[in-house]
Formats: C-alpha cells, sequence, structure tokens
C-alpha cells in the first residue's frame, strides 16, 4: 500500500495564530491553496486554517481585519475539536478512512511534533483511482450533513444576527425562536 510520505506535498504554507484572516485568505489566495497550516513559535502545528473557515466568518458578519485566528476556537467558528495529524509512514487506506470519518479534506503530516507536509483528497484520487468509492462515501456523509428544513440547528439568526442552539428553518432562512415567533 503507497505510504503518505510517496504522495504529499511538502511545500506547506504556513500562518501563525496572531495573523488576521484578512492575511489567511491573501496568502491563500496568492498561492492558490485551500489551507493554511497555524504553526506556533517553536515551529509546531496547533490548527488549520480553511477556505471553509474564512467563509464561515464571513457569513457571521465578522471583521477578517481584526478576526485574528487564534480568535476563532473562541467564538465557535471552528467545528473541529483539535487538529487531526497522521504520519509519513501511515498507508492510504488509513488516511482516506480518517477523512471521511472526520469530514476533512486534507491532513497535516507530522513526524515528531514537527511539520513535514500534507495529504489532501486530490492527491490520493490521483495515484489510488480505487479511492474514489470510499471518497465518494465521504461526499454522501457530507449531504447527509445538511441538515433538513424540519429539524432545529445551531448557528447565527439570518435576521438578528445572534447565536443560538434552537434555528428553525422558516421562510426560506434559519431563524431563532424569538425571530421565528414574529414571523408566524
Amino acid at each position: 500500500m503507497v505510504k503518505v510520505r510517496e504522495v504529499m506535498k511538502k511545500d506547506v504554507m504556513k500562518v501563525s495564530p496572531e495573523a488576521t484572516l484578512e492575511q489567511a485568505a491573501k496568502i491563500m489566495t496568492n498561492n492558490k491553496v485551500g489551507s493554511l497550516i497555524v504553526i506556533r513559535k517553536d515551529d509546531k502545528p496547533e490548527d488549520i486554517v480553511t477556505n471553509s473557515d474564512i467563509t464561515t466568518a464571513v457569513a457571521n458578519g465578522l471583521n477578517l481585519k481584526e478576526l485574528k485566528i487564534s480568535d476563532m476556537r473562541k467564538k465557535k467558528l471552528k467545528r473541529r475539536p483539535r487538529l487531526i495529524t497522521v504520519k509519513p509512514s501511515d498507508n492510504i487506506m488509513k488516511v482516506t478512512k480518517l477523512m471521511v470519518k472526520n469530514g476533512v479534506k486534507r491532513l497535516p503530516v507530522v513526524e515528531n511534533g514537527k511539520l513535514k507536509g500534507i495529504i489532501a483528497d486530490k492527491e490520493i484520487l490521483l495515484i489510488s483511482p480505487e479511492l474514489i468509492e470510499i471518497m465518494s462515501e465521504k461526499l454522501k456523509n457530507r449531504v447527509n450533513l445538511v441538515p433538513g428544513h424540519e429539524e432545529t440547528i445551531d448557528g447565527i439568526c439570518e435576521d438578528c444576527g445572534e447565536y443560538s442552539d434552537e434555528l428553525r428553518y422558516i421562510g426560506g432562512r434559519w431563524l431563532c425562536p424569538e425571530c421565528a415567533s414574529h414571523q408566524q
């Protein structure tokens, strides 16, 4: 089986936790990448910031020029509880299953606490087309994560902009209980 070290990208774009999301977005755009590894002062990876994280911040009306990457968890913008990493010696099948299980597209490659590279679903599909079936399972799981309109979800009310654990889909928008009561 193919090992991570054989297909990972070794040139990884990094960013400080003190960088703003605007800076992160510019780095990603200029380098045509979808993520940056957040590196602490001791050169150890602590997080990953993705284009999806930036989109979430924009959707929540946050100022990208002011919001630091380190503040994203405090504002509940990150759903992943911790940084998930793999080793250069891990096999691609294990990595694929880890991506599917956690609903992620990229994983930092770390050995002895040091960042060695990054592996994305694209690299896996290029070298192992037979894993397309497993990756399609990932896509099905992501589609299943889209809430049905009869469910309640947590997030930002599309009317008042406040966080709620009980958003309901009313009139084509996700609303908190207070705003929903005004719509009925």
